[in-house]
């Protein structure tokens, strides 16, 4: 079995892609061109930065030579990260690629060329990129990132060997917060179990107040549905919801974002920044969403009398406190009307209506 490369340690809970880029490097014998194919948040990333360095590395990924270092540290002159602003990938960036194809290393034996968001790009960066994605030098290396394979244009993956990857398991998340924040177990467990596989969101949780915050109001607004304690009704609690996606809309407006090698024009960085806070309002509005289900989840675990499969373990006596027997239905269906409302999101929809939608049921149904 081949013997993992020290670079390549410390990818929580995916030994499968672990294993098979080792054997990658192990047998001297990697593609031109890979696909980090799994859902956010679950260490892709972290991944291509390692097997880059491997791929850099004289020594096959020692981990301690001045090139894994400079990996490790974001600094490798010959490791270049691509990230899409907007929708899409641009043309643009991809001429830039391509004149750049053919240089040789700077410092190691490889280039390396990790695109962030592969799903983004459109027809004519994508024909701009097919060729050399196809016939790229001996010593250049692609790897392309998406959350889906088929958001992934066709062309482009059946020119990439895929590397799947998987939701963390909740048992590795717990194992790594304990060890790397010294919280406690139940917080910890909290975290691995609400976070869904995600480690990104479980650290999120561990280093940023502001979150952990949300995530209480996003409960207790649960708790308030099911006393019946409206506090203003559905459209008070619509914009309060709302309230806090336009604040991590604005968080990100003003951020000057690298388009991978070029600059955009004034008016692109405009459209761009108006594309992030829209993308960064719906990503924190199924945030809510996604604490608000896990409450009803837990309280329909907790009427069944399930209490050791809990998600929000630090919120335990609340739930038991509140949980009732007789109500398991109310509560299925509650978990029913968020994840019909998470359902519309990928649609021009009015958010702020669909969430007094969804709250005018979940009165209605509890």
């Amino acid at each position: 079995m081949s013997t993992l490369p020290q670079v390549l340690d410390g990818l929580i809970g995916q030994e499968h892609a672990s294993k098979f880029l080792a054997a990658a490097i192990n047998q001297g014998q990697p593609s031109h061109a890979y696909l980090f194919q799994g859902p956010v948040g679950v260490g892709k990333h972290a991944a291509a930065l390692k097997f880059a360095a491997a791929l850099c590395c004289e020594e096959g990924g020692c981990g301690v030579c001045p090139s894994c270092e400079k990996a490790a540290r974001g600094v490798h002159p010959d490791i270049d990260v691509i990230e899409s602003v907007g929708a899409f990938i641009t043309v643009d960036q991809v001429r830039e690629i391509n004149r750049n194809l053919n240089l040789r290393p700077h410092e190691s034996r490889a280039r390396v060329f990790i695109i962030n968001g592969a799903g983004k790009f459109n027809a004519e960066s994508a024909n701009a990129f097919l060729k050399s994605l196809e016939e790229p030098p001996a010593f250049v290396f692609f790897l392309l990132l998406a959350s889906r394979e088929d958001h992934v244009l066709p062309t482009l993956v059946s020119r990439c060997q895929t590397v799947r990857f998987g939701a963390v398991p909740a048992d590795d998340i717990e194992t790594f917060l304990l060890k790397e924040y010294g919280i406690s177990n139940t917080i910890a467990q909290s975290f691995a179990r609400v976070s869904r596989g995600n480690l990104r969101l479980a650290r999120a949780l561990c280093e940023d107040n502001e979150l952990v915050a949300r995530r209480g109001r996003y409960l207790q607004i649960g708790g308030n549905l099911t006393r019946g304690a409206w506090e203003g009704g559905a459209a008070q609690m619509a914009a309060e919801i709302m309230s806090a996606t336009q604040e991590a809309g604005e968080a990100v407006e003003e951020e000057i974002v690298p388009e991978g090698f070029v600059v955009a024009t004034k008016k692109r960085q405009e459209q761009d920044a108006h594309r992030r806070s829209s993308a960064a309002q719906r990503r924190e509005l199924i945030l809510a969403l996604d604490f608000l289900e896990s409450w009803f989840r837990d309280m329909m675990v907790m009427a069944s009398g399930a209490g050791d499969a809990v998600m929000n373990r630090d919120y335990e006596l609340e739930l038991e406190d509140q949980a009732l027997a007789s109500r398991a239905g109310s509560y299925r269906r509650a978990v029913e009307v968020i994840e019909a409302t998470r359902s519309k999101l990928g649609y021009n929809i009015d958010l702020e209506l669909a969430l007094q939608a969804m709250f005018y049921q979940l009165q209605e149904v509890l």
